[in-house]
């Protein structure tokens, strides 16, 4: 069973494609941001609460996704950090796709954060 590594990386070989991959996510309309240790940060504005509801706000807490880029199967791959099934549990991390696999991950982020309209084919209503 191949385990995926949970400590932080201790180069920065993740960096430039962690910057790669928040560009392709701008250019798909989310917003990104690289944040330490190897990771991205991901959310899609339209799926933010409305700013002039208080209680939006407080029930939802938008629409966000972490990925992770450690080792796995001995190279580095960007990986899906899920909470764990309790607040007290460690995440859950997920292979996502290979670090260099830019538009694979954009376009996987992408689709998990995506906003179906309503009337839509993938849902949303009738």
């Amino acid at each position: 069973m191949d385990v995926v590594g949970r400590q932080p990386l201790k180069d920065t070989a993740w960096r430039p494609a962690a910057l790669a991959l928040v560009e392709a996510l701008k250019r798909r309309g989310l917003e990104a941001v690289v944040w330490g240790h190897g990771a991205v940060r991901v959310s899609n504005p339209a799926g933010e609460p409305d700013p002039d509801d208080p209680r939006g706000a407080l029930m939802h807490p938008g629409m966000r996704q972490e990925v992770l880029c450690r080792r796995h199967q001995g190279d580095l791959w960007w990986l899906w950090v899920w909470p764990g099934p309790t607040r007290k549990s460690p995440s859950d991390l997920e292979p996502l796709c290979p670090l260099l696999e830019t538009e694979k991950a954009a376009d996987r982020i992408a689709r998990v954060l995506a906003v179906p309209f309503i009337g839509s084919p993938d849902g949303g209503g009738s």
